[in-house]
């Protein structure tokens, strides 16, 4: 099931999160920033809860397997520009197309306010193919700061309207 994200879901969110940050950025962004990321937990429960308008989760036997985040671009593009600015499917349940299903969800709420949507993802992340097997147009470079290193990120734009 797919919903809007309420406030009491923040912790789940946050677990997923973090989880999915440890498995996908594993050798891309250094371990001991990765290993870290639990001693920020309480702080990321904190700002998500601030953004929750901002999630929409997958649950499955009322367990969060799932989450996405969108919303206006913060890429400097036009009105006409939404995004995703992240998705995560626990390790356990990927390959179920749960990723496809929230992407789609989320199509269809931006559809009343944009044309298209941007989402992003580090060069190196297998998701580039997930992204392109969903119909992204790759539109160009951008990057992503963490920790002072600068890291190349790949464009991709769909069409929703």
């Amino acid at each position: 099931m797919i919903r809007k994200a309420k406030e009491n879901d923040a912790s789940e969110i946050v677990s997923v999160n973090i989880n999915g940050w440890i498995n996908t950025y594993k050798g891309i962004f250094p371990d001991e920033f990765l290993n870290n990321l639990n001693d920020s937990r309480e702080e990321s429960v904190l700002k998500c809860k601030e953004k929750i308008n901002e999630y929409a989760v997958y649950e499955v036997d009322k367990k969060i397997v799932g989450i996405i985040r969108y919303g206006i671009n913060k890429k400097g593009y036009d009105a006409d520009y939404g995004e995703v600015y992240a998705i995560y499917v626990d390790n356990n349940y990927q390959r179920k197309q749960i990723g496809t299903k929230l992407i789609n969800y989320v199509f269809k709420k931006m559809k009343k306010n944009y044309k298209y949507v941007l989402i992003s993802t580090i060069e190196n992340n297998s998701a580039n193919i997930f992204y392109q097997k969903l119909g992204g147009e790759y539109v160009g470079k951008g990057t992503f700061s963490l920790d002072g290193k600068e890291y190349i990120e790949n464009i991709y734009q769909f069409k929703i309207n």
